[in-house]
């Protein structure tokens, strides 16, 4: 298994289909993911910075996440509140 940059257990267990994906389809379906087809997009940011900073604090990738999607303000990573995930 590779944690770098490029690569990271989930990515690796994809194989090529990891390679022959278009990023935007990647985020697409994380998208999709986090907020449930679509019915919480209101609360992505903070979807994203938290599952980011569980992958991270985790060692699945490497890569730290940002402080906070707004300049200034430091993210706030909560637990997930019920119905949200």
């Amino acid at each position: 298994m590779a944690m770098n940059k490029v690569s990271n257990e989930y990515a690796d267990t994809l194989g090529r289909l990891f390679a022959a994906t278009p990023k935007a389809v990647l985020a697409a379906i994380a998208v999709s993911s986090l907020t449930h087809g679509g019915d919480f997009l209101i609360e992505l940011p903070d979807c994203v910075l938290r599952e980011w900073a569980v992958l991270y604090a985790n060692g699945i990738v490497p890569q730290r996440p940002p402080t906070s999607t707004t300049p200034g303000q430091r993210a706030k990573i909560a637990p997930p509140q019920e119905g949200t995930r």
